[in-house]
């Protein structure tokens, strides 16, 4: 049996007043005795972060977005086990929420694939560059005047109103970061394809998933826990898969075979732990399998017929092949992935070589 304990709601029992300890915005989910999963309190952005304890020692998957965020949720992880000896901090990848707190985690490896170190540069950049640093502050100065605004309208509702201070207060300490610089602590250890962390009574099992939401994807499985975390690959039910600006069509096959690979019967998976949702099921693989899928047989029939790009974004649109997945509404930062999604494989179609019955060639 799963258990959750928010720390906002309990407010009264941690502090007089408004104000409460920024413990009690750290949200601890416990799988078993030995995983749990933590995340920061807020509106709408949940992001799972999963904790190991084992015999050899403690591991994290992804790390939030910058030190002062992080900070409270690794202390409660380690008051949780009773334990700080950290080992491995793994990031899937470098976006948002999953690699901003790896310097608190002095002595433990970073474990990432090959491309991560790339992937994270922009982390960097944010901070160096004044005029992109400003932009993003001045964005942020927007949030919290809005959900400050939003308040009023939530006071008959003690679980929304901590909802929205719980945001607040995630967007106040990332400014101070950012305001004052953060380290950036790119992976000591990578791989390429897959990679297996022994960590005595428990085994990681690192899977690159190829280029798609981002360069360096990774989902880590967990064989003796029948748990996989997918960081953003199955990012929560209805959220369309991505084939980025920079995949190749090695990439989406590859997304076929990984995805095969953990919907085999043999592969014990109970939960899914995506990266913004609640835990998830086996099952909820195969609707992303099947997307990949789809969307490379309708591709390659649309060349085949001769339709235009224009005309295969119509018939590849949501509405009219992929119901089961939702198109978020503009402002959303997944507002027009599906049209997206569309170029980028027409274009990594369009490099594919033509089969030899339609250049001429002839077949033994």
């Amino acid at each position: 049996m799963v258990s959750t304990i928010c720390l906002g709601v309990l407010a009264p029992l941690l502090a007089a007043g408004s104000e409460i300890s920024l413990a009690g915005y750290v949200c601890v989910e416990r799988h078993s005795p030995r995983v749990i999963l933590a995340y920061w309190l807020g509106v709408d952005r949940r992001c799972n972060l999963t904790a190991i304890q084992s015999s050899k020692g403690l591991a994290i998957i992804d790390t939030e977005m910058s030190p002062r965020v992080m900070a409270p949720i690794k202390a409660r992880i380690e008051e949780i086990f009773g334990r700080n000896d950290w080992l491995y901090v793994i990031n899937t990848h470098a976006h948002d929420n999953h690699a901003g707190g790896n310097s608190l985690f002095q002595g433990a490896t970073i474990v990432g694939h090959e491309n991560l170190a790339e992937d994270m540069q922009w982390l960097i950049d944010k901070q160096v560059q004044p005029d992109r640093k400003q932009r993003d502050l001045d964005r942020m100065s927007v949030t919290i005047r809005h959900l400050r605004a939003f308040l009023p309208q939530v006071a008959g509702s003690r679980t929304n109103t901590r909802r929205v201070q719980g945001e607040i207060r995630f967007w106040e300490l990332h400014a101070k970061d950012l305001q004052e610089g953060y380290g950036i602590v790119k992976p000591t250890l990578t791989y390429s394809d897959r990679h297996t962390l022994d960590l005595g009574d428990v085994r990681l099992e690192l899977v690159f998933f190829g280029k798609g939401h981002s360069l360096s994807d990774t989902l880590v499985y967990i064989p003796q826990e029948k748990l996989l975390v997918t960081g953003a690959i199955v990012y929560q039910r209805g959220q369309l898969p991505e084939i980025g600006e920079r995949s190749e069509l090695q990439d989406v096959q590859r997304f076929l075979t990984v995805l095969d690979g953990l919907l085999a019967p043999e592969v014990q998976i109970d939960r899914v732990v995506p990266s913004h949702s609640p835990p998830l099921l086996k099952s909820d693989l195969r609707p992303v399998r099947d997307y990949y899928r789809k969307m490379l047989d309708l591709g390659r029939q649309a060349r085949r017929e001769g339709l235009t790009l224009d005309e295969t974004v119509r018939r590849l649109s949501v509405r009219n092949s992929f119901p089961n997945f939702r198109d978020p509404p503009p402002g959303h930062w997944a507002h027009g992935m599906q049209e997206r999604n569309v170029r980028n494989l027409w274009r990594l179609l369009g490099e594919e070589e033509p089969p030899a019955a339609q250049t001429g060639g002839t077949r033994d």
